[in-house]
Formats: structure tokens, C-alpha cells, sequence
């Protein structure tokens, strides 16, 4: 860059926005690519002009040819299209005299005035349309966040005549509670579907409600208002079996008192009285019972031996076949059943030990 008050060459950065002549020490601006030169110098103090009137030969040397004469006087404010100078604070005569570093700032851009406040003009009156007033927000109205599901709705309570209605059905019971019975006094009360044992609130005597398995020989009497499976292996030899309903796929010894079901499915002999509600012998069984069979219905669906009362209706399938005397109200044989031995129909229930 040429500094325009003494015509000296300096090399300074490209991005270089203001800085000193090296030479004559004034204050040059880079704007554009055109230097201004200032009336402040390094020193602080106003810059003569008049100094540098007289030609530099050792420039004029380095940067222009001899041919051409040495202007007359250089110009130490070229013409520069900007606002900068307009811009600078004024500096007085005592602060150029005392020079220092506060007469170089007053010289940099002072900030912008500030814009004047617009002149409010009046208007005429224009009645708008009254805005309608919102309503207020609702939980259901809310829009769900990204990360929640959507509100779901609240299930409506039940009614109680509703829940009357399965109290008196039994829905209700039936769901929660199960039947039991005293062996003793024969008082039936409801109890709760996972209980082991109760007590009956009558006489106070002790109930098994335990559901029993056997799967080896067992000698122990069996009393309780659970169920009872004897496995093919299950072998029970003892004096009672009473229990809720019994599934025999095994041999037993015993006098079977049943509540429910007396369902068998196996091959030996039976060895005692057995009473039940339903008596029911599947198909591929071949049982022989030593001892009557007493039960409020029956179903033979395989081949069986011994003498059966019936206090309903009996049923001999395709694949029945009975071997000894039947005593029901009804006897029903399909195509293919078979009966051997007496038949008698009853019209009035027959009398029936309690169980």
C-alpha cells in the first residue's frame, strides 16, 4: 500500500483495515481497496502537511521514472465516496496539541443516531366483528404428547342392579366360591376356590378340600370334597374312599363314595360299593364289579360286569355291553349295546344311603 501523505511503499496483510505509515506516522484507513490518510499520527499530534511538500527522490526513484517531473504538492485528503469522515467526532485545539491515544478513538466511527419514533396518525374508527371467545381446554380436548398414548376412556362403573342380578343368578358365587359339605352334619356352605381346608361353621369338624393323586399302592383312607385320580400304576387298598369326583384308571379296593363323578377307565376287578351321582365307564375299559353300583345316572360306554341301581336314566352305548341285572327308571340302549342279564323299570326313586 502508498500511503497518500508521503508517498511511501509498506507491505500489510489483506485483511489490514487501519493502521500507521511506517514512515511519516499517520493514521491511514483500508476501505475497499482505497487508503485514507487522517490528520492524526502515531505521536498523537496533527500532521504538518507542509513537511512533505518537497519531493521524495528515493521514492519518486523506486516507483515512477525519471521522465516524469515530481508532483507539485501532495494531497493529504484524496476524495474517497464515504461517510466515514462525517461520521468522526471533532477534535479541538487543545486535544490536538496535547496529542495521546483519545484523539486517535475520537477520530473512529461513532454509532449510528438513533432512528426517530414514528409520528402516530390518527385513524378513523373502523367496528370490527366481536372475536368469539375461546372455550377452555378439557383433558379430552388436549392433544396427546408424542411419547403418551391417547387418553383412553374410563370404564363405566357397573350398576348395581346389574351386580344384583349376577347375586342372585349365582354368576357371582359361582365365579369366587365353590360348594362344600360336612361329613359329619351334612351342612353345605360356600367357600372360597383356593382354599386347602375349611371348618364347617355348623358343627365345627375339620374338611380336607385337597385334590389327591395316586400313582403307586396306597393303603390310607381317602376323605376328602376334592378329586381323587388313581393313575394305571395307582393301586388303593383300604376301607373308604369319599371324595368329590373320581377318576380310576387304576385298581381299588375300597367302598367309593363319590359326590359328583365315577368315571373308569381300566381293566381288573373292582372290590366295593360304590355310590355316586353320575357312574360312567369310558370306552376300552373291562371292569368287574364285585359289588352293587348306586348312582343317580349311568353311562356305559364299554364292557362291564356287576349289578347296577339307577334312581334316573341309564344309557348303554354302541360299544356297551352289561353283564348282570339293571334296576332305573329308564334304560336307553343304542344299535350295537348289549345287555345280558335282568331288567327292571321303576317308577319311584329308590331309597338311597346319604353319603
Amino acid at each position: 500500500m502508498v500511503c497518500p501523505s508521503c508517498g511511501a511503499v509498506q507491505y500489510e496483510p489483506r485483511l489490514v483495515v487501519s493502521t500507521f505509515c511506517k514512515k511519516c506516522g499517520t493514521h491511514l484507513s483500508i476501505s475497499k481497496k482505497q487508503v485514507t490518510a487522517s490528520s492524526v499520527s502515531r505521536a498523537g499530534g496533527v500532521v504538518d502537511n507542509r513537511a512533505w511538500d518537497a519531493p521524495d527522490t528515493t521514492h519518486r526513484q523506486q516507483t515512477a521514472p525519471a521522465s516524469k517531473p515530481p508532483p507539485a504538492k501532495l494531497q493529504t485528503k484524496p476524495i474517497v465516496e464515504t461517510t466515514t469522515e462525517d461520521l468522526r467526532a471533532p477534535v479541538t485545539q487543545e486535544e490536538a496539541e496535547e496529542g495521546g491515544f483519545g484523539v486517535f478513538l475520537k477520530q473512529q466511527v461513532a454509532p449510528p443516531a438513533p432512528k426517530p419514533a414514528p409520528i402516530a396518525v390518527n385513524k378513523p374508527e373502523t367496528r370490527s366483528a366481536p372475536e368469539p371467545e375461546e372455550e377452555p381446554l378439557t383433558v379430552s380436548m388436549r392433544r396427546p404428547q408424542s411419547n403418551s398414548p391417547p387418553p383412553t376412556p374410563s370404564p363405566e362403573p357397573m350398576s348395581a342392579s346389574t351386580l344384583q342380578k349376577m347375586k342372585d343368578q349365582g354368576m357371582y358365587r359361582n365365579a369366587y366360591f365353590k360348594d362344600a359339605e360336612c361329613f359329619d352334619c351334612a351342612h353345605k356352605f360356600k367357600v372360597s376356590r383356593s382354599s386347602r381346608s375349611a371348618n364347617c361353621p355348623n358343627c365345627g369338624a375339620y374338611i380336607s378340600l385337597e385334590d389327591i393323586e395316586i400313582n403307586m399302592a396306597s393303603t390310607q383312607s381317602i376323605k376328602t370334597r376334592g378329586d381323587v385320580l388313581v393313575r394305571k400304576r395307582g393301586h388303593v387298598s383300604t376301607d373308604l374312599i369319599r371324595c368329590k369326583d373320581l377318576r380310576c384308571q387304576g385298581i381299588v379296593e375300597a367302598n367309593i363314595h363319590v359326590s359328583g363323578d365315577a368315571i373308569f377307565r381300566t381293566t381288573g376287578t373292582i372290590i366295593g360299593e360304590v355310590r355316586c351321582r353320575r357312574f360312567i365307564v369310558e370306552k376300552g375299559a373291562d371292569v368287574v364289579f364285585i359289588n352293587d353300583i348306586h348312582a343317580e345316572e349311568a353311562d356305559i360306554q364299554s364292557k362291564i360286569t356287576g349289578t347296577i341301581y339307577s334312581s334316573g336314566s341309564m344309557l348303554i352305548g354302541a360299544n356297551g355291553a352289561v353283564f348282570g341285572d339293571i334296576t332305573a327308571r329308564s334304560v336307553s340302549i343304542e344299535p350295537g349295546g348289549e345287555l345280558n342279564g335282568a331288567m327292571n323299570i321303576v317308577r319311584s326313586q329308590p331309597p338311597t344311603r346319604p353319603l
